[in-house]
């Protein structure tokens, strides 16, 4: 079950939820991966500590490798070799780098949409995939929402927000 934890606003919890979930399933047995989309890699500092084993190995080696470069360039679009072991048992992430903010414009202007979709659904072994995204409708989390089976949308319910679901509510309404 591939699931996606999205909203626009920032603050809402997107990374801790996501972390949470992705524990409870991994203490129930499961075998769960984390990816982490979002460039503040919250989730991979939770779940690897500030310094992780190698820094190459990170989602942005994946979407390179999708656009014929770095590490696993050659058109090697794979999830595989980027899959880092937690200290935790049946827990595993795919971390983020700051490296997906300069490679996003380019993704896109090639049509690069669909690929983590169509490498997870040849990713096989894991359980249960938790998708952290980032805090804007980007590449990032456009391509997530198309790879999931399921969206989680975390809301904050303080005035602003409750204010801009009545706002949209009524004028859809």
């Amino acid at each position: 079950m591939r699931r996606v934890i999205f909203n626009q606003k920032g603050g809402v919890g997107k990374s801790t939820i996501t972390c949470n979930l992705a524990a409870i399933s991994a203490v129930e047995g499961k075998k769960t991966l984390v990816i982490d989309l979002d460039i503040q890699s919250n989730s991979t500092q939770y779940l690897l500590g500030e310094k992780f084993e190698d820094p190459d190995k990170t989602i942005a080696n994946f979407f390179k490798s999708c656009l014929g470069l770095g590490l696993f360039g050659g058109g090697k679009e794979t999830l595989d070799d980027v899959i880092h072991e937690t200290p935790f048992p049946n827990l595993y992430v795919i971390p983020a780098h700051p490296d997906l903010e300069g490679l996003q414009s380019r993704l896109d202007s090639r049509y690069k949409i669909f690929k983590l979709r169509e490498a997870l659904e040849r990713l096989e072994g894991f359980d249960h995939i938790y998708i952290d995204t980032p805090p804007i409708l980007n590449f990032y989390s456009q391509s997530a929402l198309i790879a999931a089976e399921k969206c989680l949308i975390p809301f904050d319910c303080d005035t602003f927000a409750r204010n801009a679901l009545y706002t949209n509510t009524a004028s859809s309404g």
